[in-house]
């Protein structure tokens, strides 16, 4: 039993644990010796969060393909259904975060392709082929960032330089608490980028954790261990869920943080 459980364990520690937030997941080494505990050349490059990412935009990239080609002037078919996606992130997230369509309609198209990312890379994630790229701290950290250049970018695109120094010290302050508000509202800028970074790694990550545990409780202790093979099914189809309710959420908070800027009158 102790042997399954190290082995376990060392599993756990490997694909689960090794790629969260290890830079030597790049080296030409862990490639080889990866490479050469699965066997398989082909299959092995979808145990690398760097190809997961590189896959996720090729579907991006494709699901653009056909839903410009069946929408047309009348949508039909998929194109319905990604009419309803976009009409969904632009009404019900970004709009009510923007003020309406003046200051949001140039966000949509940022919003609707954040939300397929992560919700691809969680849902991929589940497949036993391929590995969880959100449960890597690197990915979701530079997803983070891409948050604060967009909400940067964007707050200087709107109103410039002045509107930048508008969204980090806000209006009718006495002259002695400019100083230390501008400071308090930069920490807080980033400490919004480092919320999303953890918020989206650790619930991805510890999800998969607890799967992998219920799971190896039948490898262990054989058919004494059976109703946790039920309970594994159970959190699996709550993973599904999950993963889109993550998407969702980051997408949201990133609305919001960067709606604060762009429009902090709304």
């Amino acid at each position: 039993m102790q042997e399954k459980l190290n082995a376990f364990l060392e599993y756990v520690d490997h694909h689960v644990m090794h790629h969260g937030g290890s830079l030597d997941a790049l080296t030409h080494q862990t490639w080889l010796k990866d490479l050469e505990i699965l066997g398989h050349d082909i299959l092995a490059v979808f145990h690398f969060d760097e190809f997961m990412v590189i896959l996720v935009g090729v579907l991006l990239g494709a699901l653009a393909w056909f839903g410009r080609k069946s929408i047309g002037r009348i949508p039909r078919g998929f194109g319905t259904i990604l009419e309803k996606y976009v009409l969904f992130i632009r009404d019900d997230i970004v709009y009510p975060n923007f003020g309406g369509a003046k200051h949001g309609r140039s966000f949509v198209p940022f919003f609707c392709s954040i939300f397929l990312f992560i919700a691809l890379s969680n849902l991929l994630g589940l497949i036993p082929l391929f590995t969880c790229s959100t449960g890597n701290v690197n990915i979701t950290a530079a997803l983070a960032t891409i948050f604060l250049g967009v909400a940067l970018w964007g707050t200087l695109r709107q109103g410039g330089a002045h509107a930048l120094v508008h969204a980090l010290l806000p209006a009718g302050l006495p002259g002695p608490m400019k100083p230390i508000m501008f400071f308090m509202e930069v920490i807080s800028l980033f400490s919004r980028t480092f919320a999303l970074t953890m918020r989206l790694f650790a619930n991805m990550l510890g999800g998969h954790v607890v799967l992998y545990a219920m799971v190896s409780l039948t490898a262990i202790f054989g058919a004494l261990a059976a109703p946790s093979l039920a309970v594994a099914i159970c959190l699996y189809l709550f993973e599904v869920f999950v993963a889109l309710l993550q998407a969702y959420v980051f997408t949201m908070l990133s609305a919001i943080f960067i709606g604060m800027m762009v429009h902090p009158q709304h």
